[in-house]
């Protein structure tokens, strides 16, 4: 059920009090019972008064009417009750003002109290009997004013005699009962609602815990909670997860409201083809799972061809009809996996490899094909909380000025450390994070971090090298990158000059015009450019003219050629001669990365390089290890020998 129709019908129960009813029905009978037993016993008591001969019969009569009303009008319950209040203290109130002052003598004040008073604590009940009677509640608080005023009245009228001192101090008695019987009754009803009102929350919050609120589906919670008791009971079932292809696009051009429109239907079209007892869970933005307990092997995948076949019917959103297709990947326990989260990694593994191969169909997880696509699904999972759980660092690698031999600059690299699977390749989570947009978050937490850590060297060490960021192409294209810069900057203290960002050719070339504005601003903030991965794109070298860049980098790929006859050295030795040359008609520095050989430093060195950083200098070190190597580092030397550095 959805949440909310629970929550409503709850609401409406309380209110129209189905709880409180079927007590009314069988109380008001017995009330007019003892009242009519009055009217027929009290004359032969020799203790009747006009108003007891009068009272009783209409109480009878008026309860009667109430019991025939409350029967055939439930909703009227609020109603009924604030009427019996208000008759019950009519006749209380009333009786007591006759005893008190109009009494017939040769009567006894207390008999009369002790035959009719008994009844009272029906009023303070009744009030309370309904939550939210405010109209009851404001007449027992009026009547119970009217038995002080009239007990007051009673006792100004009359001194303490032996007559009158046995009716005032049954006055007292009963005003003391009737606070402590009021006072109790509010206690007990008041814990009894709130007790209620704890059970009703304690029920919502369960609904809301196990019911996604968009769709009425069932929660990732709940999903895994059915899935684990399946597994226990060893059920055979299969799992299909459902990713909705393109569903960012909607969001995008046409808003969230019409993509939860578009939700609300899938899951709509969703439970139409269902069987009893299979289960649908929405567990993410666009990605559903169901569940396919017993039945034919072959009824999974004939649910999920009627499941693409039901959205290839048009979604109609805004007064717009949308076509949508759907990717559905499926595991089966226990061939697939023996427990919850297996199976729905397998799954989603498999619904990956549809997305990869175009979409809008329906594939079985082979493990001996997917195995690899299943882990890059589990990083990319993995990887979207691995910034906010502490497990990327940042290390850096040194670089060289060939002539000097200075430790002129550092470059930051990000590592990620998976608490199961290790040091991740940052050439695997990389594309990972720009393809999940999470490279944003962590570029510019390694923007600020490098930054940091560069000032924090000049403050201790009085270093003045630069710091070298890496800058993704997701990440530059971010609207407020120069903004994101500029704030590093502010809350490191770092100086603009000795902050470097590194660029690669395709991020230039993707658009020029909005590279060349934004690069301009970063310039005129005194950071530096570098053109990383120089050589190996496809663009034209006038960019190196018209934009502000400082410094191109080698690609590592022609140093490796330099030391290998087999990868034809002299179009490298080619290569980095002609870009030395341009470098030096434009006035740009040169940095050679990847020299992991004596040979190799000394071939660019000789080439004219400026700069050189590679595992022969030293590996990418943490920032203590790195500190330790500032204060001991030593220039490279002569032209032919150079301090090697692990």
């Amino acid at each position: 059920m959805n949440i909310f129709r629970f929550t409503a019908s709850l609401s409406a129960r309380l209110a129209q009090g189905e709880g409180w009813r079927s007590t009314l029905l069988l109380s008001i009978p017995i009330a007019a019972l003892a009242f009519l037993l009055g009217a027929f016993l009290d004359p032969l008591s020799g203790q009747s008064t006009p108003f007891d001969r009068l009272a009783y019969p209409t109480l009878t009569v008026s309860l009667i009417i109430l019991e025939v009303i409350l029967w055939y009008r439930p909703k009227k319950i609020g109603e009924v009750v604030t009427v019996l209040v208000l008759l019950s203290c009519l006749f209380f109130l009333g009786k007591l003002i006759y005893l008190l002052y109009f009494l017939p003598s040769g009567l006894s004040i207390q008999a009369e109290m002790t035959e009719s008073f008994f009844w009272i604590p029906v009023v303070y009940v009744l009030s309370l009997f309904v939550p939210s009677l405010r109209t009851a509640r404001s007449i027992m608080m009026v009547f119970l004013m009217g038995l002080i005023l009239a007990s007051i009245g009673y006792a100004a009228l009359n001194s303490w005699t032996s007559q009158t001192g046995g009716v005032l101090f049954a006055l007292i008695e009963m005003l003391l009962a009737n606070l402590t019987l009021l006072t109790l009754t509010q206690m007990g009803i008041g814990y009894k609602e709130r007790l209620a009102h704890i059970q009703s929350q304690s029920q919502t919050l369960q609904q809301l815990v196990n019911t996604d609120l968009l769709t009425g589906l069932l929660s990732r919670q709940r999903l895994e909670h059915q899935l684990d008791l399946a597994l226990g009971q060893k059920e055979t079932f299969t799992l299909l997860f459902i990713d909705v292809d393109g569903f960012k696009t909607i969001n995008d051009t046409m808003g969230h409201s019409a993509g939860d429109q578009v939700l609300k239907e899938f899951a709509s079209r969703l439970q139409a083809i269902l069987r009893e007892g299979d289960l649908a869970a929405r567990i993410g933005g666009d990605e559903f799972v169901v569940v396919v307990k017993d039945g034919s092997p072959a009824w999974p995948t004939t649910l999920a061809q009627q499941l693409l076949t039901g959205l290839a019917l048009p979604f109609v959103v805004c007064g717009q009809q949308i076509q949508l297709t759907a990717s559905i990947g499926m595991s089966t326990f226990p061939g697939d996996g023996h427990d919850t989260d297996t199976l729905l990694r397998r799954a989603d593994a498999a619904m990956y490899q549809i997305k990869r191969t175009g979409r809008n169909g329906v594939r079985r997880f082979d493990a001996t094909l997917d195995q690899a696509l299943e882990r890059t699904a589990f990083l990319t999972r993995e990887f979207q909380s691995a910034l906010s759980k502490e497990q990327l660092s940042i290390v850096y690698q040194p670089i060289y000025h060939l002539k000097t031999g200075e430790l002129s600059k550092v470059e930051a690299l990000a590592r990620w450390t998976h608490p199961k699977f290790g040091e991740i390749s940052p050439t695997i989570f990389i594309p990972i994070a720009e393809a999940s947009g999470q490279i944003v978050p962590v570029g510019r937490w390694v923007l600020l971090q490098a930054c940091l850590q560069g000032q924090q060297w000049g403050e201790d060490l009085g270093w003045e090298g630069t710091v070298t960021v890496n800058v993704s192409p997701v990440q530059f294209a971010h609207t407020d990158f120069t903004e994101q810069v500029k704030e590093a900057l502010r809350l490191s203290g770092l100086p603009a000059h000795k902050l470097e960002l590194e660029l690669t050719e395709g991020v230039i070339m993707q658009n020029p015009t909005l590279v060349q504005t934004a690069l301009h601003s970063l310039r005129r903030l005194g950071v530096e450019i570098t053109v990383d991965d120089f050589g190996t794109g496809y663009s034209s070298l006038a960019y190196l003219r018209d934009l502000p860049i400082g410094c191109i980098k080698i690609d590592r790929s022609f140093i490796d050629d330099l030391a290998s006859p087999r990868r034809a050295p002299q179009y490298a030795v080619a290569l980095i001669t002609a870009i030395v040359s341009i470098a030096r008609t434009l006035d740009l520095q040169v940095v050679a990365e990847g020299v992991e050989t004596q040979e190799q430093m000394e071939a660019v060195r000789g080439f004219g390089c400026d700069f050189a950083q590679g595992y022969f200098f030293a590996r990418p070190l943490d920032a203590q290890h790195l500190a330790g190597l500032l204060k001991r580092v030593q220039p490279l030397g002569g032209p032919t020998r150079a301090k090697r550095l692990s």
